[in-house]
């Protein structure tokens, strides 16, 4: 050889343990900068912006798909099943939910990702025309829930959602695992604190992978440690969170109905499709679950609808695409375990179809989830049994019209014209026949046992619409492939789900049109009320805060949404369960002997000289309201005592135990 080519040689062989030997000191400067970044934000207060950058550096990673939208939604869809199962470490290591040490955590897994599978950060594909289709429809859908929140001071926003009142028990949860820094159910004797010990057992053990996250969240964007002092402050947050879980469900729906859609889809018949979709998602019964103040079946909802997506048209990468259904199956679990059975199932078609019984790596996820995906529904196994479907709950009546020309409508674009010899369409008609058959099996076993659908029916029913609303995705390849002809067709429907609702789609307008223009509104001045007294009284003042200043279901709901501000709920049950409207009739004799069970002093808000709710006689009620010119907050016996009365005869007999406060609401 010659000197050159030894020298080149030499050049060569001492040039290559010189990279390998870089190699590890770039992958600890890695691991450095995920928990140096953390710190920065922190201390710059905005470590809102690691949430960006979570999403964005688990999104370069992807590499079963390719396109911008597909990266984003499947990272979010990875990433909140992946934080309920860190939520069992952070709940007991020292530092909790603190947003440097879950930010570092999260960073530097993503770090340990790219190490182990080699992969580096990638940029997605170009923007293509069904992204831009994609964004229009979820860019409206997302202006047009919005408006009526933004609109909105914090009374007029949680009155939207409070009628439903089991927000009120949402917010505690979510409130009690920000305050104690982890799981409620791993922190038994702290949730003593926050609510009755008949009840702390039933919220503590109630699936809260959604609260976990908001309370993760609610960290993140205030750049706490510790959750915020002030209840208004961290009701805000929730009610925003809430529409940030709706807006996601949007979100799902809309990219896995494109899937189904497929890639041969026209952007122009897309785009009809999407707006169809988008309309029916707002317009129709998606919403009335924002409103009822259910944020954790927003979640699961959005859940199955991406593994419907998912199952209809897999990932390109069979990995991503396993470990993707395995995190989902967690999610649902988590979050709304009503759903697993659906979820479940979809899973085992994808995993029959793929015959995954032959890969051992298939049998080490399915161990590896088997503990996480079991965790909440054993933690609710009191909860989870068949008297459980029926009871009865707040969930509006879904539109069955609407929901049987869905299942029409979509079974017939996805089997047209010989469709279901594509997998894609036949996984996707299998998840509408599945969803429909466990509603039909809910509404069966309720139907034997109390002789009618209830409150759990209505719930099946609105996972049988989305998705169907991921499977209308099919309409794409069934509209005409010109603009005007494509609008034709779906405009009059859309205009149907604008115009009316109600159960079979006969009380006009819907309810998405009235919460546009500002007809429904809920109770603000309930919302407005419980403000007032959280304000007053931040943490209660060592006493039980009960409105009387007004009618009753005002007082109910101020009530009982200032004693969660307050984290007062713990002496709260008893008189959120006595002051409901529909409950039996008060008498100043049972009044006087709920104050005199009260483990602490009762604090009356009076207003109003002719509010009344009290009666001489429960079972033949006489009201003052059923009389004309009588004003609604007179809602007792004329011959009994008013509100302002009967508090007053109470402090008058019991002054160390009753106390009033003269306030003035804040609408007067």
């Amino acid at each position: 050889m010659t000197a050159v080519t030894s020298g080149g040689n030499t050049v060569t062989a001492s040039a290559a343990p010189a990279r390998r030997s870089r190699a590890p000191l770039g992958w600890l400067a890695a691991f450095a900068l995920a928990w140096l970044l953390p710190l920065v934000t922190h201390l710059l207060h905005a470590d809102v912006l690691l949430l960006v950058v979570v999403v964005a550096g688990l999104a370069g990673l992807q590499r079963g798909t390719a396109g911008w939208f597909d990266r984003v939604v499947v990272s979010l869809a990875q990433l909140f099943p992946a934080l309920c199962v860190a939520g069992l470490l952070f709940s007991v290591w020292p530092w909790h939910l603190h947003p440097v040490a879950v930010g570092g955590f999260a960073l530097s897994v993503l770090v340990l990702l790219s190490l182990l599978t080699g992969r580096r950060p990638a940029r997605p594909g170009r923007w293509r025309a069904r992204d831009w289709v994609l964004a229009a429809g979820f860019g409206g859908a997302t202006a047009v829930a919005l408006e009526p929140f933004v609109l909105r001071d914090l009374g007029g926003r949680l009155g939207l959602l409070i009628p439903g009142e089991d927000m009120s028990r949402h917010f505690l949860l979510f409130d009690m695992i920000g305050r104690v820094g982890g799981y409620a159910f791993l922190n038994p004797e702290e949730s003593l604190r926050y609510a009755p010990a008949d009840l702390a057992e039933g919220i503590r053990n109630y699936p809260q992978g959604t609260h976990f996250s908001f309370a993760v969240l609610d960290h993140f964007i205030r750049s706490s440690d510790t959750a915020a002092v002030d209840g208004t402050v961290s009701m805000d947050v929730m009610v925003w969170l809430c529409l940030a879980a709706f807006v996601f469900l949007m979100l799902a729906v809309l990219w896995s109905a494109r899937r189904v859609a497929g890639a041969g889809a026209s952007p122009v018949r897309l785009l009809a499709t999407v707006g169809l979709i988008s309309a029916w998602l707002f317009f129709g019964d998606p919403v009335t679950v924002l409103i009822s103040g259910y944020p954790n079946e927003l979640v699961g909802l959005a859940l199955a609808a991406l593994l419907t997506g998912l199952v209809a048209r897999p990932l390109a990468d069979r990995g991503e695409q396993l470990a993707t259904v395995a995190l989902l199956l967690v999610g649902v679990s988590f979050s709304y375990h009503l759903f697993l059975p659906y979820s479940v199932a979809m899973a085992g078609v994808w995993a029959w179809q793929e015959r995954l019984w032959r890969r051992p790596v298939a049998w080490l996820v399915a161990v590896l989830i088997a503990a996480p995906l079991l965790l909440t529904p054993l933690l609710n196994a009191k909860a989870a049994s068949g008297y459980q479907l029926t009871l009865p709950g707040t969930a509006r009546t879904t539109d069955r019209a609407a929901a049987l020309v869905l299942i029409a409508l979509v079974l017939f674009c996805l089997i047209r014209r010989g469709g279901l010899r594509a997998p894609g369409n036949r996984n996707a008609a299998l998840g509408v026949v599945l969803a429909v058959a466990m509603a039909a099996t809910v509404a069966t076993y309720q139907l034997i046992a109390i002789g009618r659908t209830i409150y759990y029916f209505e719930k099946t029913l609105h996972l049988v619409i989305v998705v169907g609303l991921v499977g209308l995705g099919g309409l794409a390849r069934a509209l005409p492939r010109r603009a005007v002809p494509a609008f034709a067709v779906v405009l009059p429907l859309a205009v149907a789900l604008v115009a009316a609702g109600g159960r079979w789609h006969h009380q006009p307008p819907s309810v998405g049109l009235r919460l546009a223009v500002a007809l429904e509104r809920g109770s603000p001045d309930g919302a407005r009320d419980a403000i007032l007294m959280t304000r007053m009284f931040p943490d209660g003042g060592g006493m039980m805060n009960v409105d009387l200043m007004s009618s009753p279901y005002r007082n109910w709901y101020a009530s009982t949404y200032a004693s969660v501000m307050q984290r007062n709920y713990r002496y709260a049950q008893v008189w959120y369960l006595w002051q409901d409207p529909l409950a039996r009739p008060k008498t100043l004799e049972t009044l006087e002997a709920l104050v005199l069970d009260s483990p602490v002093p009762v604090r009356f808000f009076v207003f109003d000289p002719e509010a009344s709710f009290l009666v001489l006689d429960p079972d033949h009620p006489s009201r003052a309201s059923a009389q004309p010119g009588v004003t609604r907050s007179a809602y007792g016996d004329p011959a009994a005592k008013s509100n302002i009365e009967a508090a007053e005869h109470l402090a008058a007999k019991y002054p160390e135990k009753v106390q009033i406060v003269h306030a003035v609401p804040p609408n007067r």
